[in-house]
């Protein structure tokens, strides 16, 4: 299966970075970049690299205001915001996405919330605003091991 998502190179992120870093140690988990995924299920490379080359290719900021708890494993831990429209206006030109797509920046993935999931650790963290200037394209699947970066773009 392919993905495409959006990271950021800004120091806003090194917080959430810590804090990712410190869930996965803590709990055998393993670590990975903080991102925001586009649009997933893409089954073929070809697919995959003609929808990459319909996204909107602008920088843009997005202000994380909540913290979640989900119930899958790629959405057990994570940040949202209350306005997605920077999100929405990046795939808007994707025929049939997104669904019930809800963009999201985890914290943590696995079959349960963290057994050292420190909430008063997060007082802090939100609210966050961060720019996204990279587009990746990779190849995923249910192990983080196995994740394989295909393409980035910078986004101007």
């Amino acid at each position: 299966m392919y993905s495409i998502w959006v990271e950021s190179s800004s120091e806003q992120l090194s917080e959430i970075k810590k804090i990712i870093r410190t869930l996965s140690d803590y709990e055998g988990k393993e670590y990975f970049e903080p991102h925001v995924t586009l649009v997933t299920n893409l089954s073929t490379k070809d697919t995959a690299k003609d929808v990459f080359e319909n996204i909107t290719k602008k920088r843009f900021d997005i202000t994380f205001d909540t913290i979640q708890e989900g119930t899958t494993y790629f959405q057990r831990l994570f940040l949202t915001s209350t306005d997605n429209t920077n999100f929405q206006n990046s795939i808007i030109d994707i025929e049939g996405w997104p669904s019930l797509w809800i963009p999201h920046l985890s914290l943590y993935y696995g079959n349960e919330l963290p057994k050292s999931y420190p909430s008063k650790d997060f007082d802090n963290l939100i609210p966050v605003t961060i720019t996204f200037d990279t587009l990746v394209l990779s190849e995923t699947g249910p192990l983080v091991s196995e994740w394989k970066e295909i393409t980035t773009t910078i986004l101007g």
